[in-house]
């Protein structure tokens, strides 16, 4: 037996359904919601009856500003699918309730139909420039009105489905699009959004109260003696390290700062408005973050681990474009390696000053 979605051709897996199919099996089982707005109580009796004889959910409602009270009172997603509305009608007219209604976000999905003995060109402009998208003539012959209400209905339908699936659309692309900016291991941020970010983030250093940020803080970390870890423990325990180092180094940045993975065991971190001591001794922070316990890999099992921190703090008297400041965080790191890791070297023009992981530099 076929599958109840096959849909022919060449192979006999089914064509998977689209988005635009996905959202309008989600709305065509749906009981449509229908407002009868007016305030002649026959006409707002005979309509609604012959509306709920089709099977439609109905409410009356006396007058527009009742209705539009209403409204405000509901969440949209509680918003009917079709208005069928009196033109002339005390407190509210029917013209105003649709130009608040066609205002609104939800109510540019809302089938407006006005109900009218109206028939002159000019009035019927006036009503589709308030937002109308259908007239029927009193007296109201029941077979058009059912006609109109479907017809209505179907286009209401599509519209909504539509705007569902670029709603789902625009979540697969903003999903897609975190993805690629995000290391798949650690869910640091990847060297792609790095490459992105940082120019932007230079851009706005300057003068004191003509620029966004002062100073920014760059920093390069590395685990040490990390190709030690992977040769003794295999790469699975290596990446393990990785990520509690991440998991880590994220329960102590500051709100500001962005966390990206470099390459293999390097990470960088920016850190917008940090002067060069607030960055020595917020990059000490992170360095005592991994050190000061064992990284546990596993419930059995944890492993001492560190990290060497270089990093370079940008200015209004020291510019940097973004493969210079990354040069020269990554100088300072290899400072901080040859000089025994688990320490931190900052450059701070015009002499580097440096490092010793008890001192704090000025």
């Amino acid at each position: 037996m076929l599958p109840s979605d096959y849909r022919g051709g060449d192979s006999s897996s089914p064509v998977p359904e689209s988005l635009e199919e996905k959202a309008w099996s989600q709305l065509k089982d749906q009981v449509p919601r229908l407002w009868v707005v007016d305030d002649d109580s026959v006409t707002r009796c005979f309509v609604g009856g012959v509306l709920k004889a089709c099977g439609y959910q109905v409410e009356t409602w006396e007058d527009g500003q009742m209705a539009w009270e209403q409204l405000q009172a509901l969440d949209e997603s509680q918003w009917p699918d079709v208005v069928i509305c009196d033109w002339v009608m005390p407190k509210l007219s029917g013209l105003d309730f649709c130009r608040r209604l066609k205002g609104s976000t939800a109510g540019q999905f809302v089938y407006f139909i006005f109900l009218t003995a109206r028939s002159e060109l000019k009035d019927c402009l006036q009503g589709l420039e308030a937002g109308a998208d259908e007239f029927i003539a009193k007296p109201v012959a029941p077979e058009e009105l059912r006609a109109r209400v479907q017809a209505g209905l179907r286009l209401q339908r599509l519209v909504q489905a539509l705007a569902q699936a670029n709603r789902q659309l625009q979540a697969r692309n903003e999903l897609l699009e975190s993805l690629a900016l995000t290391d798949p291991l650690t869910g640091a941020l990847n060297r792609r959004a790095l490459d992105q970010a940082l120019p932007r983030l230079l851009q706005q250093v300057g003068p004191q109260g003509k620029a966004r940020y002062r100073y920014l803080c760059l920093l390069m970390l590395d685990v040490d003696h990390f190709k030690q870890i992977n040769d003794t423990y295999g790469h699975f325990i290596g990446d393990c390290v990785l990520q509690a180092i991440v998991e880590r180094l994220q329960q102590h940045l500051r709100p500001s700062s962005l966390l990206y993975r470099y390459g293999g065991e390097e990470f960088v971190c920016v850190t917008p408005g940090l002067s060069p001591s607030r960055c020595q001794r917020y990059a000490e922070s992170l360095r005592q973050a991994i050190a000061s316990r064992p990284v546990e890999v596993s419930p059995r099992r944890s492993l001492p681990v560190t990290i060497s921190i270089g990093g370079v703090v940008i200015s209004e008297d020291h510019p940097l474009p973004p493969e210079v400041a990354l040069q020269q965080a990554d100088e300072a790191l290899y400072q901080a390696k040859r000089a025994g890791r688990n320490r931190l070297q900052l450059f701070w023009p015009p002499a580097p000053f440096s490092g010793n992981t008890s001192e704090e530099v000025l």
